[in-house]
């Protein structure tokens, strides 16, 4: 008697950030399948990572509607301990009232615009204004294609 085993390894790669963790995988007793049971932690992570962020985070009121809106969770009381657990083992980085994924790249700040000021007619020479004095200024904002945007 021959027995031939032939194994053929996967090609899909796994998923670079994991959006439910493995531990919350269960079995239940009628069906041989494991299910997911999502944990408050594991539905802030999805939170985290499937929404519009900036370089400080996502916020804990975007959080807060992202889960209710996709998990019909409205328990505040326990995101915000899930959060609170979740910065004291380092697995989020918290910078004032937003959220990041630790270990997940940080956005970019976008460049501020510069602005430019440019003396075209400078008034008399004479005293300069003190702390307490009126005084009366013109100036005329405008954009770099010479728009007007703002006059007095």
């Amino acid at each position: 008697r021959l027995v031939v085993s032939i194994s053929i390894p996967s090609t899909r790669p796994p998923h670079p950030l994991p959006l439910f963790s493995s531990s919350t995988m269960s079995t239940s007793a009628s069906s041989a399948k494991p299910k997911k049971s999502k944990t408050t932690f594991d539905m802030i992570v999805h939170a985290i990572r499937n929404q519009p962020t900036n370089a400080n985070g996502v916020s804990r009121m975007a959080i807060t509607k992202y889960l209710k809106s996709e998990f019909q969770c409205e328990k505040t009381t326990l995101i915000k301990n899930a959060l609170k657990t979740a910065i004291k083992k380092g697995k989020i980085i918290q910078n004032g009232q937003s959220f990041r994924m630790a270990g997940d790249p940080v956005p970019e700040r976008p460049v501020e615009p510069e602005v430019t000021i440019e003396d075209v007619k400078v008034g008399p020479a004479g005293p300069g204004a003190e702390a307490g004095d009126t005084v009366v200024v013109k100036y005329e904002g405008k954009l770099d294609d010479g728009t007007v945007f703002d006059a007095a």
